[in-house]
């Protein structure tokens, strides 16, 4: 084995001298760390199930600022103290099991850019370990977690607060897991009108999943009942992949810090609807959300009073297509 590039690009590292410990082949570092360009450079690493100590080395080199290396056997733990002479930087070894060094970790509140899950593969430890890591929030906004195991077995990512990319390297197969990024569009779409399908796909196109939130201005007098307008942004959405759509009494802010959002999205149709938006911004912000505002080409004169009015006279034109058929339904007009 040896270090694949940066500043201890072609150093030799030491391996295990029997088969109970399986090292992180150069090829197969070199593919990961392929994947993970941009993540490594000023990250805080943990090298859980270290081993040899090859890829939390890796990262040393390639200028992470601070890595833990832990492994629970005394032989690894040499290991990684043998491929770690003549190298400089910020790390510590810790002869523990990964329980007690995530433990540690959520208790002193360290978390990470960078963790490396390589367990034995015959076990279900890199489940656990992952799970547990996820449990303790162990894991930076921005950060990844990459979790190694043999091609014959499948993993099955079941946090919805996190999104899986998974690559293939021949009997290896590593799991590139990191946060979902979440908005929610909030409104009382009195209908949802294609104006706001225009900001929902654009939203769709910058973050991984969008919660239409449905919910309630007490000054307004809706045409649509509650079930009605919350079916209709069902119905658009079910056809959007990240799209989800629910409806609530709460205020937006509280129900945003529920589904997990980073971010408010506030659909604008032009000067007109910016000192209102500004406002609510304010106040958005003021309770821990930025709002980004998205003005969409082609939309302007559209709005759930015009769309109303539009509807009346038997005009879907501004309507969602998918939306148009479940409005014309007797079904729709018995929800209540």
């Amino acid at each position: 084995m040896r270090v694949v590039a940066g500043k201890y690009r072609g150093k030799n590292l030491a391996s295990p001298k029997n088969d109970d410990v399986r090292p992180t082949t150069t090829r197969i570092k070199e593919t990961m760390f392929n994947v993970l360009q941009g993540y490594v450079s000023d990250s805080d690493v943990l090298d859980l199930f270290a081993g040899s100590g090859a890829l939390g080395i890796e990262a040393i080199s390639r200028g992470a600022r601070h890595v833990d290396f832990v492994d629970r056997s005394k032989d690894s733990i040499a290991l990684v103290h043998q491929n770690l002479k003549g190298i400089d930087g910020d790390y510590t070894v810790q002869n523990v099991d990964f329980m007690s060094a995530l433990r540690s970790a959520y208790v002193s509140g360290t978390k990470y850019d960078l963790i490396f899950i390589d367990p034995p593969y015959a076990t279900a430890l890199g489940e656990l370990a992952l799970q547990t890591i996820f449990d303790y929030e162990l894991l930076k906004e921005d950060g990844i977690a990459v979790f190694e195991h043999g091609s014959e077995k499948k993993y099955e990512l079941t946090d919805n607060r996190y999104k899986m990319r998974t690559k293939v390297m021949g009997t290896i197969t590593a799991e590139f897991v990191s946060h979902k990024s979440v908005a929610m569009m909030a409104g009382s779409y009195d209908p949802f009108t294609r104006g706001h399908e225009a900001v929902l796909d654009e939203a769709l196109r910058r973050f991984d999943e969008v919660v239409v939130a449905c919910l309630v201005n007490p000054d307004k007098n809706y045409t649509f009942n509650d079930v009605q307008r919350l079916a209709i942004c069902e119905e658009v959405c079910k056809y959007k992949k990240g799209a989800r759509a629910l409806y609530s009494t709460r205020d937006a802010v509280d129900v945003a810090k529920e589904v997990g959002a980073e971010v408010l999205v506030r659909g604008i149709r032009g000067d007109g609807d910016k000192a209102y938006e500004q406002a609510m911004a304010d106040y958005n912000r003021e309770h821990g959300f930025d709002t980004l505002f998205i003005e969409v080409d082609g939309f302007k004169d559209v709005s759930s009073t015009v769309v109303r009015e539009e509807i009346l006279r038997g005009d879907f034109k501004n309507l969602p297509i998918s939306a148009i058929a479940l409005l014309n339904s007797s079904e729709f007009k018995n929800l209540k």
